[in-house]
């Protein structure tokens, strides 16, 4: 059934497609709107280009897109270990500079309220020095590519998880 709607359907196609050139052969003259012959004047032909506007024409611009908010940028914390390569213990803010094993050398501040710990025993930033072991746990600010140190460990057992 569908079969034979489809050979109907490309039939009456075939049909309208045969029938619409012998049709515009028949009203070849062009007829006023109100139904008399005109004669056989040929209409003018359109233009096929669109008139450009004038300078005296306004011409409107594309609106602009509506501002988009840029996304809100929140610090994340990360935990890197590795091995004292630096401290700027009187610099303001204190710095302290660490390498991982693979070389890579970050520069973290160091804050009054970050904690420095061995073992059970609280020290102070000027008492590390290059060579000691630790693991940083830091606040990355996003936005302003700042690094803060909340904690760091010192000792063998601060790099055992890197």
């Amino acid at each position: 059934m569908v079969r034979m709607i489809r050979l109907v359907g490309i039939f009456t196609l075939g049909l309208v497609l045969v029938a619409a050139p012998s049709f515009a052969e028949e009203s070849a003259t062009p007829a006023d709107p109100a139904g008399v012959d005109v004669g056989s004047e040929a209409a003018p032909a359109a233009d096929p280009v669109p008139a450009l506007p004038l300078e005296s024409e306004a011409v409107s611009a594309p609106a602009a897109p509506a501002p988009v908010a840029p996304p809100v940028l929140k610090p994340i914390t990360i935990t890197f270990s590795g091995e004292v390569a630096s401290v700027a213990a009187a610099e303001n803010p204190p710095m302290i500079t660490i390498q991982d094993r693979y070389g890579v050398k970050k520069e973290i501040s160091v804050p009054s309220e970050a904690k420095v710990t061995a073992g059970t025993a609280s020290k102070a930033l000027a008492d590390l020095k290059g060579g000691d072991k630790v693991t940083v746990e830091y606040t990355y600010d996003v936005a302003t590519g700042k690094r803060t140190a909340q904690t760091i460990t010192v000792g063998e057992a601060a790099t055992a998880g890197s």
